[in-house]
């Protein structure tokens, strides 16, 4: 998998850091997702691994640095999703100390259907972070990074990503993000394409084992303030 490496500053919430020696706030996983700089990358991964967490990281960064930024556009299959996925930006704003407007909802009116969004403005460089509750169905006139979140769940898929693939030709960027759906999914196509080498991008394989063994429960024990202990992780597992 060609990548560039790309610096990402992280802060660590207080209550943790008391506890002594910190941790990265990124586990390992997605600190090698945010590092990879292509134009094109898709993550094949496990549930609740935290992906759109470490995603919002990098997203807020795109937004909000004066260097080279760029507007977001973050496209999940719920609304709940994208409101998560909208105070997950919101909260690394904060941690990174970037200024930033309040959570905004709106509307994008796409034909005779309205679309629920959530927006953040960053008043330094005039970029912004959407999130969208549900599929547009075209993407024109929008210029920016193409996050389409739990893909393989989307409706007509294949439309979507036609679109966000045109983003393409003009030096944006397209992050696909989804656990599987079966095989004969527009998401596990691409996958197949991308692999095969007959489209140029990455994909991130993230399996549920593999982000436990890289500090998953450790970091739900760090969140809940409780303490790790390998029979507790094994019990999580198996619960799982």
């Amino acid at each position: 998998m060609a990548s560039q490496v790309k610096t990402v500053p992280v802060t660590i919430p207080s209550d943790a850091a008391r506890k002594g020696a910190p941790p990265p706030a990124l586990l390992p996983y997605q600190q090698r997702w945010i590092a990879d700089e292509s134009p094109l990358k898709i993550a094949e991964k496990s549930r609740r691994i935290g992906l759109t967490w470490a995603e919002a990281a990098d997203d807020v960064l795109i937004a909000a640095r004066e260097e080279h930024s760029s507007n977001v556009f973050n496209i999940g299959p719920t609304q709940d999703m994208a409101l998560e996925y909208i105070e997950a930006c919101a909260m690394w704003a904060r941690a990174f100390d970037y200024a930033a407007s309040e959570i905004e909802e709106g509307i994008f009116v796409d034909g005779d259907k309205e679309i629920k969004t959530y927006k953040i403005d960053f008043p330094a460089t005039g970029r912004r972070i959407v999130a969208l509750s549900s599929r547009p169905t075209n993407l024109r006139g929008k210029q920016g990074v193409i996050v389409i979140d739990e893909a393989a769940f989307h409706n007509d898929l294949a439309a979507l990503l036609k679109a966000a693939m045109a983003m393409l030709m003009w030096g944006d960027k397209v992050r696909i993000i989804s656990t599987h759906d079966g095989q004969d999914n527009a998401f596990n196509e691409l996958i197949q394409e991308v692999r095969a080498g007959k489209r140029k991008g990455s994909v991130h394989r993230i399996t549920f084992r593999e982000a436990v063994e890289q500090g998953l429960y450790q970091r739900v024990c760090l969140r809940r303030g409780i303490e790790w202990t390998a029979e507790g992780e094994a019990q999580w597992v198996a619960d799982a």
